[in-house]
């Protein structure tokens, strides 16, 4: 019984893993959009009501690169100059102090504020059209700063950032967690975790060294906190080490596992690389408000990514970081659904200095929900169980110290992960 309950959180753990790895299905909509020339489909599903197209309102920030606080029953949306104030329930907005009708009035539903797209959009200058046959809104809303577009002050920042062969990155990141018990649909474990980030990467040759404190609670039956974990780890050309409490630093040997090419991702690749893969990707690249931080002046650019692209830029990763092969038959079905009905909205907020257009900061956050089905028992690989998870991520990040060499600690001493797994047994 005690290697079920193990395979079962191994399950659970391996699932956040391959989050970032395994291609999703997206759902069909009654409403489909394109963005500036690329299919996009938010957690929320667009619909058309009395002939309006109706979106939930953070697709109108993604698309415009705004926040929009919908909390309240006032939506206030600020750019370029323009300020339009929406009311839940009324059909009269507010533009820059005069009144304008809307086709539908903005409602809350199941939590969600729904606005009509191509009224909130054409204020903002943004060009509408309608693709009957494939029941898709094309909306074309391009921006430029300093005349370059996202994608060419993208590839400049990337530029300028290749000039220095090592930096380093500071990052806060917080994840909530929820998971249903498989055996008990109504129980549900929670997960809180925090985690500070310091890492010094250099490209030629590639060396990755981090350093992490993660503060996890875990809320249940039993619910608990766990005290902090401290972990280091390294990635350079003779594979990937970790520490592991009593056991110093552990040479991680991963069948199927190819180290070399995960290290060209992690940080060996062409910076123009990244965003060609999220350019074929389908990512929603868009400007935001300019930010003041520090002293300095920020251009802000935003990129979105629904379950179609993030399964797009799944499968591109894939192919070049393949996952090691298992034997375990149990692992190879979940691999194979685990994703299968995933929902995901995933947006990065690049802050690009207008000084010297190295990119300081970068903002994260996700929220993603997927349902799968885990073995109640090894030995009956075809009893399964429904498990639902549900994941939301927040991350900042800070680059600095470019150009400045860094050490790193001597793992020549380092035990081999099969080792440490042979005495365990």
């Amino acid at each position: 019984m005690k290697e079920v309950v193990l395979l079962r959180k191994g399950l659970i753990v391996l699932s956040a893993f391959c989050l970032l790895f395994l291609m999703a299905t997206p759902a069909l909509a009654d409403v489909n959009l394109n963005i500036n020339g690329n299919s996009y489909q938010p957690r929320i599903q667009p619909r058309v009501e009395e002939g309006t197209t109706m979106v939930p309102v953070y697709v109108v920030g993604r698309i415009l690169g705004v926040e929009i606080p919908a909390d309240g029953q006032e939506l206030i949306i600020e750019k370029n100059g323009q300020k339009l104030t929406l009311t839940l329930d009324n059909k009269e907005a507010g533009l820059n102090g005069k009144t304008i009708a809307l086709p539908v009035a903005p409602s809350r539903e199941n939590g969600e504020v729904m606005v009509p797209l191509r009224a909130v959009l054409d204020v903002f200058g943004a060009k509408i059209d309608w693709q009957e046959q494939s029941s898709t809104v094309l909306v074309d809303y391009q921006e430029q700063r300093q005349g370059m577009s996202v994608e060419e002050m993208m590839a400049k920042s990337s530029e300028a950032l290749a000039d220095y062969n090592t930096y380093k990155t500071k990052a806060d990141m917080t994840q909530q967690m929820e998971v249903t018990n498989p055996e008990e649909a109504n129980k549900t474990e929670k997960v809180d975790m925090k985690m500070n980030l310091d890492m010094a990467v250099q490209n030629d040759p590639v060396l990755v060294y981090g350093k992490t404190t993660v503060n996890m609670a875990v809320y249940g039956e039993d619910g608990n906190s766990l005290e902090p974990v401290n972990t280091e780890i390294l990635l350079n050309e003779e594979g990937m080490y970790v520490t592991m409490p009593e056991q110093g630093w552990v040479k991680m040997t991963i069948p199927g596992m190819d180290i070399k090419a995960l290290m060209e991702q992690a940080g060996g690749q062409d910076p123009m690389a990244s965003l060609k893969m999220l350019q074929d990707a389908g990512a929603l690249m868009s400007f935001g408000n300019d930010q003041q931080k520090n002293g300095e002046s920020y251009w802000i650019i935003n990129v979105t990514m629904g379950p179609d692209s993030v399964s797009r830029l799944i499968q591109d990763v894939l192919k070049k970081v393949p996952l090691p092969q298992t034997e375990v038959p149990e692992l190879d079905q979940v691999i194979a659904q685990v994703f299968k009905n995933m929902n995901a909205d995933m947006v990065y907020s690049v802050w690009i200095n207008q000084k010297n257009f190295l990119t300081d900061y970068m903002q994260m956050d996700s929220d993603i929900s997927l349902n799968m089905q885990v073995p109640a028992d090894p030995e009956q690989p075809d009893n399964l169980l429904n498990m639902d998870m549900k994941m939301k991520q927040s991350a900042f990040y800070e680059i600095y110290d470019l150009g400045v060499p860094f050490t790193v600690p001597d793992v020549s001493q380092a035990v081999d992960m099969n080792e440490v797994l042979e005495k365990q047994e």
